[in-house]
């Protein structure tokens, strides 16, 4: 990920004020499709304009995609893992099934998982979206 740090403070840090940099191995029209989605001003972002997500899907990266076959789902996708229902984990790496969530707005139990928009109140501080606090 562009803003990676194993210090989730400094991730959120790079996230809120570090430029993206991205690898030089990105197309010149996936540089710009990232670079537009990412944008820190919200209202210089990629579909923040008047033309919502029409400037997203009349980007150049996107030129090869038949809209209206995407939606009727006629597009076959390029990969389709074999899964056995919602909990298969087993086209993602055990290191990263095992591994904790930590500073998790919700909290999990042994089969119970729950999470609070007022926990969350402060998490998220100096990113775009903040939950409201007045929900009952």
């Amino acid at each position: 990920p562009p803003f990676y740090s194993r210090d989730t403070a400094e991730m959120y840090d790079n996230i809120l004020n570090k430029p993206l940099k991205l690898r030089h191995n990105f197309s010149p029209s996936a540089k710009s499709v990232l670079d537009g989605l990412l944008q820190k001003d919200r209202q210089m972002r990629l579909g923040a304009g008047e033309k919502d997500f029409d400037a997203v899907k009349g980007h150049d990266f996107f030129q090869n995609i038949n809209w209206t076959d995407l939606y009727s789902r006629k597009i076959k996708p390029p990969y389709n893992p074999s899964v056995n229902g919602d909990l298969d984990f087993k086209n993602i790496d055990p290191e990263f099934v095992r591994e904790p969530v930590p500073n998790s707005v919700g909290k999990s139990c042994t089969a119970n998982i729950s999470a609070s928009v007022q926990e969350a109140d402060n998490a998220f501080m100096g990113f775009t979206y903040v939950p409201p606090t007045d929900l009952e």
